[in-house]
């Protein structure tokens, strides 16, 4: 830059029509809301495809913190069928300490998944790159440019499959769904990684963080919706793995 100088910024990206409606909320304050994301609901628009998202249901009810085009308030995502925990920025404070939390892998993070086949290990870890399928570019593939690991325990067997605890180690797209379908368990109703004949059994059933603003730890659980109650015991959904 020199003397005199200016610099024009076109804040570009989809525009955002908030979307009065209502979701389920976990918890919220001034700098933060954690919602149970319900399946079949994208987290912000993607491309040119417009209508309700969880940020346009948020933004009718108040102000996110401004971030990338299209995603304000974004600090991670989950795929539109899956459900559970997610938490989105109120400010630009929580904006940064979320992102910074999340990019150092500080982020505790548990999903349930239900598996075809029987998972013989009680545990395991997945290490595979994770990248972009040139040829399906729609589809992630193990092989790819970005690090990722994957670790799992089982929590029940049944003769049509697994109910596995997940802990992603990293946060690549698609990374759950990848890494399961490469050691041959793809996640029941899973269409793009496996068979795709009803619900796709991936829940994010907790996600515990540093609080922005405070810096205390917390953690947020959502229920698994009634599809995993045949998984969870005789309490059905409102088990605890």
């Amino acid at each position: 830059m020199r003397a005199g100088e200016a610099i024009e910024v076109v804040w570009g990206g989809p525009a955002i029509a908030p979307t009065p409606s209502t979701i389920p909320i976990l918890y919220e304050d001034e700098d933060i809301v954690v919602v149970d994301k319900p399946r079949g609901l994208a987290v912000h628009p993607v491309g040119p495809r417009s209508g309700m998202t969880v940020v346009s249901i948020l933004l009718a009810r108040g102000p996110l913190a401004p971030g990338a085009p299209g995603r304000p308030g974004v600090v991670h995502r989950l795929d539109a069928p899956t459900t559970g925990v997610l938490v989105l920025a109120k400010t630009p404070r929580a904006l940064h300490g979320l992102m910074e939390q999340f990019r150092h892998r500080k982020v505790r993070k548990e999903y349930l998944a239900v598996v075809r086949g029987e998972v013989k290990t009680d545990a395991g870890r997945i290490e595979g790159r994770v990248g972009r399928d040139v040829a399906r570019p729609w589809r992630m593939r193990v092989g790819g440019a970005k690090d990722a690991h994957t670790e799992f325990s089982v929590l029940s067997r049944r003769s049509e499959g697994t109910l596995l605890l997940v802990r992603p180690r990293t946060g690549r797209t698609h990374q759950i769904r990848v890494h399961l379908a490469a050691i041959g368990h793809p996640i029941v109703g899973d269409p793009l990684y496996g068979e795709g004949d009803g619900p796709l059994l991936l829940h994010a059933w907790r996600l515990g963080f540093h609080h922005p603003a405070g810096g205390g730890w917390v953690e947020y659980e959502a229920e698994p919706p009634p599809d995993f109650t045949p998984w969870c015991g005789e309490r059905g959904s409102r088990s605890r793995p």
